[in-house]
């Protein structure tokens, strides 16, 4: 069965080990790219591409929210979460295998 070139390239995207994993810690919940850095114990810097790869792709949405943590209380920070084109396209590569 031959997959179409869209899925192709959306799973190119997502299959890339990094942002793979970025996209199972952020199934289990919505996280600041810092979170994600420590987390994956990789530079901010890879984990910002990777991210902006993603949500240019359509898996992942972010948004701007008050901080309540202790060492950025009251700032804005960016919080990134998952949109269902993951589990969509997850569904769709494994149909076409």
């Amino acid at each position: 069965m031959k997959m179409d070139d869209t899925l192709v390239k959306e799973a190119h995207v997502l299959l890339h080990p990094i942002r793979y994993r970025i996209v199972e810690l952020l199934s289990e919940n919505p996280l600041h790219i810092n979170a994600i850095s420590k987390e994956m114990g990789s530079e901010r810097r890879l984990i910002s591409y990777h991210l902006d790869t993603l949500e240019e792709h359509g898996f992942l949405t972010s948004k701007y929210e008050i901080s309540e943590q202790p060492k950025s209380k009251g700032k804005a920070i960016r919080i990134y979460k998952t949109t269902g084109k993951v589990k969509t396209v997850i569904d769709e590569i494994k149909k076409s295998l």
